[in-house]
């Protein structure tokens, strides 16, 4: 018997919530009898919490007393979500731009909660949730992890990059006492790490596998390729990118129907989840407002999402960069929450190190727009197995040391054989569908690559 994961549910994990403040155990009861509410009755909540927003906004938000004086709208005259168009809708570039007028009366960044993250556009923004949010946000994540019979402090296994990041120590401590998992760093996606990454799997014996979607897939398909049949899953979550139809097809003639999808950002967490119906994925409504212009069951639209929650740093239709169809109906799980049916964009190509390793474009966005120096977007293209193009918009802060930090973190990644060349260009053009795409592969894959 596993004694370990109650002494974290009910000892390590809330005394740890208690000592910071960041209790989320009310939260979290309170969530899972509310997505068993009507849809009427979410929907209700959802109105009324957002015209509290607007209104705390208005007043007390220097950059939306600005924008909503200039767009005339007043928070008393609105009536329904069409009333709603009259606000613009807050871009990344807002945000980048204008951050220091996003906090509210009342706030300071040092109180808050930093984000930072280079974001699907590849462009570095920076924001803060407020202690509230923060704790709401830790309790949605947790209620769509118990969806998949996961809870912190279970063993599961990681496909996940950058798995070197340095935390403070309090959150090291905490995450060796409750975080119980083995990594598999989708920046070592060769055939020795898949190889070793099993074997662990088999000493560990982890229920839930969670990780980036296409690194689940590419496992996935190493694991079939070589034949190996030992290794199963209660659960996989997969999440960071939008999962492709064939790629689910894949995976679960060989896990089965265990797969469960979630759709999020960092600038809002968790945005919807998919449940144990698998059918669509249910939006976060307690906490979150989403409006998908110009869409509906069968054609995508833009994904706009007004966060109930931060007032600190408010996002009022907030425009995530991706398209989304609805899901029509209530959901035969018989939660309430309203569905997307399909989110579309997040695809990042899969790029190849000289010497055939796998690299997963969403595990390296970061590495090359947030750590770099004076890079206001990037997009990698490679055009020959020794060699990548990188397409550079600059800041104000770059420089020779962002020449050199660039030089030094493609030896790094893709290995010093990896030649580049870089060019600075004064944007970088969406794909056909709108979304910033932020590695292109142009080459076949190796023979040295898994499949």
């Amino acid at each position: 018997m596993d004694l370990h994961t109650p002494l974290a549910q009910n000892v390590i994990i809330p005394w740890y919530e208690r000592r910071w403040g960041l209790e989320t155990g009310g939260l979290l009861r309170s969530l899972q009898q509310s997505q068993y509410d009507t849809p009427e009755r979410i929907h209700q909540r959802q109105w009324d919490a957002l015209r509290k927003l607007l209104e705390f906004v208005s007043t007390s938000n220097p950059f939306y007393r600005e924008r909503f004086r200039s767009a005339g709208f007043r928070p008393s005259e609105l009536r329904g979500p069409d009333d709603l168009a009259a606000i613009p809708v807050l871009s990344k570039d807002d945000i980048r731009s204008r951050g220091a007028d996003l906090i509210s009366d009342g706030y300071s960044p040092e109180g808050m909660f930093h984000k930072r993250t280079g974001g699907s556009t590849g462009v570095p923004v920076h924001l803060y949730w407020d202690r509230d949010a923060y704790r709401f946000k830790g309790a949605v994540v947790k209620r769509h992890d118990a969806w998949a019979g996961y809870r912190f402090g279970d063993k599961h296994a990681t496909l996940w990059g950058d798995t070197e990041k340095r935390y403070p120590l309090r959150e090291r401590i905490f995450h060796a006492l409750c975080a119980r998992t083995i990594f598999l760093d989708t920046l070592l996606m060769d055939e020795a790490h898949l190889r070793n990454f099993v074997q662990r799997l088999r000493r560990f014996r982890p229920p839930v596998l969670y990780g980036h979607a296409h690194s689940v897939y590419f496992f996935t398909r190493y694991l079939i390729d070589e034949g190996i049949d030992d290794i199963r899953f209660t659960a996989l979550i997969s999440t960071a990118e939008t999962l492709l139809p064939a790629e689910r097809q894949v995976i679960e003639s060989r896990f089965g129907r265990v797969l469960f999808d979630r759709y999020g950002c960092e600038e809002l967490s968790l945005i919807a989840s998919e449940c144990e119906s698998h059918d669509g994925l249910h939006i976060a409504a307690e906490g979150l407002y989403v409006e998908v212009l110009g869409g509906d069951e069968q054609s995508p639209g833009r994904v706009v999402v007004t966060d109930l929650m931060n007032r600190g740093m408010p996002l009022v239709r907030y425009e995530v960069g991706d398209l989304a169809t609805i899901a029509p109906g209530r959901c035969s799980c018989g939660r309430g929450l309203p569905r997307l049916g399909r989110v579309f964009g997040r695809t990042t190509d899969i790029l190849y190190a000289p010497d055939g390793r796998k690299i997963s474009g969403v595990s390296i966005l970061d590495t090359f727009v947030i750590h770099v120096p004076g890079v206001h977007q990037a997009q990698i293209v490679q055009d020959a197995l020794d060699h990548v193009i990188l397409r550079i918009v600059r800041d104000s802060g770059f420089g020779p040391a962002s020449v050199a930090h660039l030089g030094q973190t493609v030896s790094r990644v893709f290995g010093p054989a990896m030649r580049h060349h870089i060019e600075y260009v004064e944007a970088i053009a969406p794909t056909p569908r709108g979304k910033y795409q932020f590695t292109i592969c142009q080459v076949s894959p190796p023979q040295s690559a898994s499949s």
